[in-house]
């Protein structure tokens, strides 16, 4: 009960953040121009940003559908759709650990190896975030860059060696069937790549419609952009993501309520029109979630024993 409650307070906190700093940062910008931004994009690049938007829907629907089919031996293929857009809402409304995690109960069969399919999904989005940030850092503090080519080529140079982690017994323990973990984690990492190439080209045509900027600069801001999700104060980066496309774009001559209105825009389309299809989902599929807390305990309290017999044995 008292870990429930703390789950949801860190939860409400993240948002309350989240939305001050939303807030915070409206507050500072002309709110009328950043309307008329939104409402001045040509039918042509609206087009192009939302066809870029399913492009990126459907690189992260294969990469779930591809770790699904890698890790698990028991599922059926019509309920992918409903898990993978699920996951999209259970990010945005639930606290803690029963958030997007709880989309595998969208895949009704055993779940040990549909538990370690989102491992690897997630592990691959921060994994390619944080590289892609290391990388982009040098440019921002320059008097630094040094740290942070340092810090870059330790994470690239951890990659051949992951697959290695794997394969431990604390995982293998939740592995349905043999797997070949250097083939996944390389899918994985492209899928990802592909999510980030489809985000900086959304970035591209929509502030080239209403300014000029050129490609190399939209790709850094978009890493610090996407990047936004690895600071942990706020939910999906909100409100941290607009004060970081505002700061930055302003070196560019992109003026703040341009940055902030195309990013919430940006966001809206790649985030919450999904979580809206999911909300059908889960709806429709809610008598799915009646085991969710029990099994997500089992897993968290195997975890845990595990890591105490091995601190215990040191």
């Amino acid at each position: 009960m008292k870990e429930m409650l703390k789950q949801k307070f860190t939860f409400v906190l993240k948002y309350f953040v989240g939305f001050a700093l939303l807030i915070w940062i409206l507050a500072r910008i002309d709110r009328q121009q950043m309307l008329q931004t939104l409402l001045s994009i040509k039918i042509d690049s609206l087009l192009i940003v939302l066809a870029l938007s399913v492009v990126n829907l459907t690189v992260q629907y294969r990469r779930w559908k591809f770790l699904i089919e890698q890790q698990s031996s028991d599922f059926n293929a019509r309920d992918l759709i409903p898990s993978f857009f699920a996951g999209f809402t259970l990010r945005l409304i639930l606290p803690g650990g029963h958030a997007e995690i709880s989309k595998v109960f969208l895949l009704p069969g055993k779940k040990s190896g549909k538990v370690m399919a989102f491992a690897v999904e997630k592990f691959f989005q921060t994994y390619v975030k944080s590289v892609l940030v290391l990388a982009g850092l040098p440019f921002l503090f320059p008097a630094q860059r040094w740290i942070f080519i340092a810090l870059l080529f330790l994470a690239v140079a951890v990659y051949p060696f992951l697959p290695r982690l794997w394969r431990t017994k604390i995982f293998r323990k939740f592995q349905e069937k043999e797997v070949n973990y250097h083939r996944i984690f390389l899918r994985a990492l492209l899928y990802s790549l592909g999510v980030f190439i489809c985000l900086i080209l959304q970035y591209y045509v929509l502030l080239n419609a209403a300014h000029s900027i050129e490609f190399n600069q939209t790709m850094l801001v978009v890493i610090y952009i996407w990047g936004a999700g690895l600071i942990p104060v706020s939910v999906s980066g909100l409100g941290v993501r607009e004060n970081i496309a505002a700061i930055l774009l302003k070196h560019y001559g992109i003026p703040a309520s341009t940055a902030v209105g195309l990013s919430l825009f940006v966001f809206f389309i790649n985030a919450i029109i999904p979580a809206l299809v999911g909300i059908f989902f889960l709806y429709r599929r809610q008598h799915h979630f009646k085991d969710a807390q029990t099994t997500l305990k089992k897993v968290s309290n195997q975890l845990y024993e595990y890591g105490k017999k091995q601190f215990y044995k040191r």
